[in-house]
Protein backbone atom coordinates (compact mmCIF):
# COMPACT_ATOMS: atom_id res chain seq x y z
CA UNK A 1 0.00 0.00 0.00
CA UNK A 2 1.34 3.45 -0.92
CA UNK A 3 2.04 5.70 2.07
CA UNK A 4 0.84 9.33 1.92
CA UNK A 5 4.46 10.44 2.25
CA UNK A 6 5.45 8.37 -0.82
CA UNK A 7 2.74 10.04 -2.89
CA UNK A 8 3.74 13.45 -1.55
CA UNK A 9 7.37 12.79 -2.48
CA UNK A 10 6.40 11.85 -6.05
CA UNK A 11 4.31 15.03 -6.47
CA UNK A 12 7.10 17.16 -5.01
CA UNK A 13 9.61 15.66 -7.45
CA UNK A 14 7.25 16.25 -10.38
CA UNK A 15 6.52 19.80 -9.21
CA UNK A 16 10.24 20.61 -9.00
CA UNK A 17 10.55 19.25 -12.54
CA UNK A 18 7.98 21.87 -13.64
CA UNK A 19 4.83 19.74 -13.83
CA UNK A 20 2.00 22.17 -12.90
CA UNK A 21 -0.51 19.33 -12.57
CA UNK A 22 1.68 17.81 -9.84
CA UNK A 23 1.44 21.04 -7.84
CA UNK A 24 -2.35 20.94 -8.15
CA UNK A 25 -2.39 17.33 -6.96
CA UNK A 26 -0.08 18.15 -4.10
CA UNK A 27 -2.43 20.91 -2.97
CA UNK A 28 -5.45 18.60 -3.38
CA UNK A 29 -3.62 16.09 -1.20
CA UNK A 30 -3.16 18.78 1.46
CA UNK A 31 -6.77 19.94 1.13
CA UNK A 32 -8.28 16.92 2.84
CA UNK A 33 -6.04 17.41 5.84
CA UNK A 34 -6.47 21.19 5.89
CA UNK A 35 -10.26 20.80 5.85
CA UNK A 36 -10.15 18.33 8.76
CA UNK A 37 -7.89 20.64 10.75
CA UNK A 38 -10.17 23.61 10.09
CA UNK A 39 -13.26 21.70 11.24
CA UNK A 40 -11.41 20.54 14.34
CA UNK A 41 -10.39 24.08 15.24
CA UNK A 42 -13.74 25.74 14.66
CA UNK A 43 -16.22 23.13 15.89
CA UNK A 44 -16.49 24.63 19.35
CA UNK A 45 -16.75 28.28 18.30
CA UNK A 46 -20.27 29.17 17.18
CA UNK A 47 -19.50 32.91 17.50
CA UNK A 48 -16.77 32.58 14.87
CA UNK A 49 -19.23 31.00 12.45
CA UNK A 50 -21.14 34.27 12.38
CA UNK A 51 -18.26 35.71 10.36
CA UNK A 52 -16.41 32.74 8.90
CA UNK A 53 -17.51 29.35 7.74
CA UNK A 54 -15.17 26.36 7.84
CA UNK A 55 -14.83 26.50 4.06
CA UNK A 56 -13.86 30.19 4.19
CA UNK A 57 -11.00 29.51 6.60
CA UNK A 58 -10.04 26.42 4.61
CA UNK A 59 -10.01 28.42 1.35
CA UNK A 60 -7.77 31.09 2.86
CA UNK A 61 -5.28 28.45 4.10
CA UNK A 62 -5.23 26.71 0.71
CA UNK A 63 -4.81 30.03 -1.08
CA UNK A 64 -1.83 30.92 1.10
CA UNK A 65 -0.29 27.49 0.56
CA UNK A 66 -0.82 27.75 -3.21
CA UNK A 67 0.82 31.20 -3.33
CA UNK A 68 3.72 29.98 -1.25
CA UNK A 69 4.30 26.99 -3.57
CA UNK A 70 4.73 29.40 -6.48
CA UNK A 71 7.99 30.62 -4.95
CA UNK A 72 9.00 27.91 -2.48
CA UNK A 73 9.64 24.38 -3.67
CA UNK A 74 9.79 22.04 -0.68
CA UNK A 75 12.60 19.51 -0.97
CA UNK A 76 10.81 16.75 0.93
CA UNK A 77 7.46 15.76 2.42
CA UNK A 78 8.89 16.94 5.74
CA UNK A 79 9.28 20.49 4.45
CA UNK A 80 5.91 20.42 2.69
CA UNK A 81 4.03 19.28 5.80
CA UNK A 82 5.72 21.94 7.92
CA UNK A 83 4.79 24.56 5.34
CA UNK A 84 1.14 23.44 5.25
CA UNK A 85 0.84 23.36 9.05
CA UNK A 86 2.40 26.81 9.35
CA UNK A 87 -0.20 28.26 6.97
CA UNK A 88 -3.11 26.69 8.86
CA UNK A 89 -1.79 28.10 12.11
CA UNK A 90 -1.27 31.57 10.66
CA UNK A 91 -4.76 31.69 9.14
CA UNK A 92 -6.29 30.81 12.50
CA UNK A 93 -4.19 33.40 14.34
CA UNK A 94 -4.99 36.02 11.69
CA UNK A 95 -8.70 35.24 11.84
CA UNK A 96 -8.74 35.79 15.59
CA UNK A 97 -6.92 39.09 15.33
CA UNK A 98 -9.14 40.22 12.47
CA UNK A 99 -12.33 39.80 14.48
CA UNK A 100 -11.20 40.25 18.06
CA UNK A 101 -8.20 42.58 17.77
CA UNK A 102 -5.01 42.01 19.74
CA UNK A 103 -5.32 39.45 22.47
CA UNK A 104 -5.59 40.74 26.01
CA UNK A 105 -4.35 37.96 28.21
CA UNK A 106 -4.33 40.09 31.33
CA UNK A 107 -7.23 40.00 33.78
CA UNK A 108 -9.55 38.18 31.35
CA UNK A 109 -7.19 35.22 30.95
CA UNK A 110 -8.17 32.70 33.60
CA UNK A 111 -5.07 30.56 34.16
CA UNK A 112 -6.79 28.74 37.03
CA UNK A 113 -9.61 27.65 34.71
CA UNK A 114 -7.00 26.25 32.30
CA UNK A 115 -5.29 24.40 35.17
CA UNK A 116 -8.64 22.97 36.33
CA UNK A 117 -9.47 21.69 32.84
CA UNK A 118 -6.00 20.15 32.47
CA UNK A 119 -6.36 18.46 35.87
CA UNK A 120 -9.75 17.08 34.79
CA UNK A 121 -8.22 15.69 31.60
CA UNK A 122 -9.89 18.33 29.41
CA UNK A 123 -6.73 19.69 27.82
CA UNK A 124 -8.22 21.46 24.80
CA UNK A 125 -8.58 25.24 24.76
CA UNK A 126 -12.10 26.39 25.55
CA UNK A 127 -12.34 29.67 23.67
CA UNK A 128 -10.93 31.47 20.67
CA UNK A 129 -8.41 33.43 22.73
CA UNK A 130 -7.00 30.22 24.17
CA UNK A 131 -6.92 28.57 20.72
CA UNK A 132 -5.01 31.53 19.30
CA UNK A 133 -2.61 31.49 22.21
CA UNK A 134 -2.19 27.73 21.67
CA UNK A 135 -1.27 28.19 17.97
CA UNK A 136 1.20 30.93 18.89
CA UNK A 137 2.76 28.65 21.50
CA UNK A 138 3.14 25.93 18.87
CA UNK A 139 5.03 28.48 16.73
CA UNK A 140 7.38 29.00 19.71
CA UNK A 141 8.29 25.32 20.18
CA UNK A 142 11.86 24.28 19.36
CA UNK A 143 12.18 23.29 15.69
CA UNK A 144 12.32 19.52 16.20
CA UNK A 145 9.32 19.47 18.51
CA UNK A 146 7.34 21.84 16.28
CA UNK A 147 7.97 19.58 13.28
CA UNK A 148 6.66 16.55 15.15
CA UNK A 149 3.67 18.51 16.43
CA UNK A 150 2.90 19.78 12.91
CA UNK A 151 2.93 16.28 11.45
CA UNK A 152 0.93 14.55 14.18
CA UNK A 153 -1.52 17.23 15.25
CA UNK A 154 -2.04 19.51 12.26
CA UNK A 155 -1.38 17.05 9.44
CA UNK A 156 -2.86 13.99 11.11
CA UNK A 157 -0.04 11.60 10.20
CA UNK A 158 0.43 8.46 12.23
CA UNK A 159 3.54 8.24 14.38
CA UNK A 160 4.97 5.70 11.97
CA UNK A 161 4.38 7.99 8.95
CA UNK A 162 5.80 11.01 10.78
CA UNK A 163 8.95 9.11 11.76
CA UNK A 164 9.49 8.18 8.09
CA UNK A 165 8.94 11.79 6.97
CA UNK A 166 11.47 13.07 9.53
CA UNK A 167 13.92 10.22 9.01
CA UNK A 168 14.02 9.35 12.71
CA UNK A 169 13.06 6.33 14.81
CA UNK A 170 9.55 6.05 16.21
CA UNK A 171 11.06 6.11 19.70
CA UNK A 172 12.73 9.48 19.00
CA UNK A 173 9.49 10.76 17.51
CA UNK A 174 7.50 9.69 20.58
CA UNK A 175 10.03 11.45 22.85
CA UNK A 176 9.79 14.69 20.83
CA UNK A 177 5.98 14.42 20.76
CA UNK A 178 5.92 14.02 24.55
CA UNK A 179 8.35 16.93 25.01
CA UNK A 180 6.19 19.17 22.79
CA UNK A 181 3.04 18.28 24.69
CA UNK A 182 4.71 18.90 28.06
CA UNK A 183 5.99 22.31 26.89
CA UNK A 184 2.55 23.29 25.58
CA UNK A 185 0.85 22.12 28.76
CA UNK A 186 3.30 24.12 30.86
CA UNK A 187 2.75 27.18 28.67
CA UNK A 188 -1.04 26.82 28.96
CA UNK A 189 -0.70 26.66 32.74
CA UNK A 190 1.07 30.00 32.67
CA UNK A 191 4.57 28.66 33.17
CA UNK A 192 5.85 29.75 29.75
CA UNK A 193 7.78 27.58 27.35
CA UNK A 194 10.91 26.14 29.02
Amino acid sequence: MTQPTDTTRVWLDLMRAGDQQARTRLIEHACDRLRLITRKMLRDFPKVHRWEETDDVFTEAVSRLHQCLETVQPESPRHFYNLAATHVRRVLIGMTRRYYGPLDLGANHDTNAVKDRLADGQGEPSNLTEWTEFHEQVESLPDQEREVFNLLWYEGLSQEEAAVVLGISERTLRRRWQDARVRLCQARMGEGLP
